[in-house]
């Protein structure tokens, strides 16, 4: 029995996570050509009304008559009192080693060669800060916080020449773990989506954020995403792998006007052809659907529910933000396949909520340490599950480690449902246990949750952008 890989440190900074396993011939596949070409553009978005990303003009027009209003206006103020959210905000791209390229590298590999072997929390950093900063622009009109954002927009373009790339490696991707710089992408986008219509950003210096933001993150995602570094088709690498690479490329295709990107980031996780056989697709994704014990809901097991709860509440993070994305180009994947992906968010909520006397107690960062079954509302023992094995790791029964992660993921999702009449009862909790328990009156975002990359892998600020 291959056994699951060991990590250090929760809440996700995703590093030295391969595990060990078999691949497949890439050459056993069908034409990789005719499954990733052409035939994976099948409906045109375009023209696309900006801004039509994590946010649409819709949405920031509901926010903005809301602020007054809790719970808005209890997350408004904490958005203006977070250190990566104030018009003094610097670029940190004096992280980049002199060849100016992104790594994030295993340092007992890598150290030797590179000194900036993982000078990604630059980008990681950057990126949330962008992202908050255009939300404040857009949220109180005060350009001085689009300003900075486009100043540390423009040196990203200016200064990083992409991701490191090796000869003699599979897609010349030396290390795995580059494939995780993808995960920041569409923060990045996000922000420049936000920012678009800023009269202070250059029309010229836009146009060539956008062909860094390609040039950067899509060929990567997209190779990643077509072969998995030669494990193609054997589901060797973990779901929020390829979700981080979907929501690349969705964000940067939308970013761009785009359509072949918008497209391949929708139908990869849709697999209507049935023709991908890797986590991002949505069957795999969530693989089995249970009905809920205590209520009239189905749950929808999440494919890394069996490894660990930090990671599977960052799946919720990413697909949430997929889906989001999708929903504002008109292509609601929250209701394809009746509605999987709430079922998954229900699911991996259900399983982690916290009693409300347990809530304030638990740490937003990085828990390092197993909680009480009595910290729980739901018994793990009779949990819903069924045993997962692939080529690459075996997961018998759902895992405790990690469970009760705090992750800004679950007012998106109801939201979405509320606006829609659905029912999200476990999302609906965590969404009032963080308004109400958390001691900042919201979900907050980077900054909130700790200094590792767990705490700036999704963009946050569910209780200001999606309540309703």
């Amino acid at each position: 029995m291959l056994s699951l890989a060991a990590f250090s440190f929760v809440f996700m900074a995703c590093s030295s996570e391969i595990p060990d396993g078999s691949s497949a011939a890439f050459d056993q596949l069908p034409d990789k050509d005719k499954l990733y070409g052409d035939a994976m553009v099948k409906k045109n978005y375009l023209p696309l009304n900006h801004p039509c990303m994590l946010h649409s003009a819709a949405d920031i027009a509901r926010v903005k008559g809301s602020l007054t209003s809790t719970p808005w206006a209890e997350a408004w103020t904490h958005l203006q009192a977070n250190p990566y959210a104030q018009a003094s905000y610097t670029d940190n791209t004096s992280a980049l080693g002199a060849d100016g390229l992104l790594k994030r590298m295993d340092a007992k590999n890598w150290s030797g060669t590179y000194s900036d072997y993982s000078n990604y929390t630059g980008a990681m950093r950057d990126a949330a800060a962008c992202y908050q900063l255009a939300l404040r622009y857009q949220l109180s009109g005060d350009e001085q916080y689009a300003a900075t954002a486009v100043k540390v927009l423009n040196a990203w373009k200016d200064k990083c020449k992409g991701i490191l790339k090796v000869g003699g490696y599979t897609d010349s991707i030396a290390d795995p773990n580059l494939i995780l710089l993808e995960i920041n992408a569409h923060q990045f986008a996000n922000a420049a989506e936000l920012l678009r219509s800023y009269d202070g950003w250059a029309q010229s210096d836009f146009e060539a954020f956008c062909s860094w933001m390609k040039s950067t993150y899509v060929p990567v995602a997209k190779k990643f995403l077509t072969n998995h570094l030669g494990n193609q088709g054997t589901q060797h690498y973990w779901l929020n792998w390829d979700l981080a690479c979907m929501t690349s490329i969705l964000s940067i295709g939308i970013l761009c006007d785009d359509n072949e990107l918008i497209n391949w980031g929708i139908n990869y996780y849709k697999n209507e052809d049935k023709v991908f056989n890797d986590p991002g697709n949505c069957t795999l994704a969530i693989p089995y659907i249970h009905k809920d014990p205590d209520s009239s809901e189905e749950l929808g097991q999440c494919e890394e529910s069996g490894r660990d709860q930090g990671h599977a509440t960052l799946c919720v993070a990413l697909l949430g933000a997929l889906c989001q994305m999708a929903n504002n180009v008109g292509e609601d994947l929250f209701a394809y396949d009746d509605y999987r992906a709430l079922k998954m968010a229900e699911y991996v909520g259900k399983y982690n909520l916290l009693t409300d006397a347990a809530f304030p107690g638990v740490s937003t960062s990085n828990q390092s340490s197993t909680l009480a079954d009595s910290c729980f509302t739901y018994d793990s023992a009779t949990f819903p599950y069924t045993s997962y094995t692939n080529a690459s790791y075996s997961c018998p029964t759902v895992s405790a480690t990690y469970r009760g992660t705090k992750r800004p993921c679950w007012e998106l999702f109801y939201g979405y449902a509320k606006s829609k009449g659905l029912s999200a009862i476990y999302c609906q909790k965590w969404s009032e246990q963080q308004r109400t328990l958390s001691g900042i009156g919201c979900d907050g975002g980077a900054g909130d949750y700790g200094p590792n990359s767990g705490g700036f892998d999704q963009s946050g600020w569910g209780t200001l952008m999606y309540a309703r």
